[in-house]
């Protein structure tokens, strides 16, 4: 029963967010603004094929999560992602990501000032050769309220390369590997 609840509120998210979409490509049309309807339409197209790479990443609780969490948000952090290029991690590396990742979110999310534009970008690269996965965090939005390096140095994980950081925006690169399964 709360399989089936939990589907029906997903589905009535992804319904919501359709039609709001449709709407910007009708109301475009209707005001004649041809090119506009259809960067919406490219938009939607560039989007659908992240999410897809997404679902074939093979790491079902970071994809649902990932998926979701504008819907569910309780802050005002918006998370958006890239997948570089298409590959798939071990199943076993789902549950480490994800923790990992849902924990240092849950962190920036306390900082982000109220009513401003935050974007948390996540930029993914699946390194299957190396046995790796390439997590870029680009946050950039209103003021924090408390240092990013000092907030997320505490979070237990992978280590973390600072690019660049200000008030305002930062640039953080980790990574996760993992050992080969040996075949007996």
């Amino acid at each position: 029963m709360k399989d089936a609840a939990h589907a029906l509120e997903l589905l009535q998210h992804s319904r919501h967010d359709w039609m709001n979409r449709l709407q910007m490509i009708k109301g475009n049309l209707e005001l004649e603004n041809i090119d506009r309807a259809k960067e919406v339409i490219e938009e939607i197209i560039i989007e659908a094929r992240q999410e897809a790479q997404l679902s074939l990443l093979g790491a079902p609780m970071l994809c649902e999560w990932l998926l979701t969490y504008n819907w569910r948000r309780r802050s005002d952090l918006c998370l958006k992602f890239e997948l570089l290029n298409h590959g798939k991690i071990p199943n076993e590396m789902d549950s480490p990501i994800f923790t990992w990742l849902r924990n240092v979110v849950g962190k920036i999310e306390t900082m982000v000032p109220a009513r401003a534009n935050n974007e948390l970008y996540l930029i993914f690269q699946v390194d299957e050769g190396n046995l790796s996965f390439f997590i870029t965090l680009e946050y950039e939005g209103g003021p924090l309220s408390s240092s990013p390096i000092e907030a997320l140095a505490v979070s237990e994980g992978p280590q973390l390369k600072w690019n660049e950081y200000s008030n305002e925006s930062f640039i953080v690169e980790t990574s996760f590997t993992w050992a080969m399964q040996q075949e007996r």
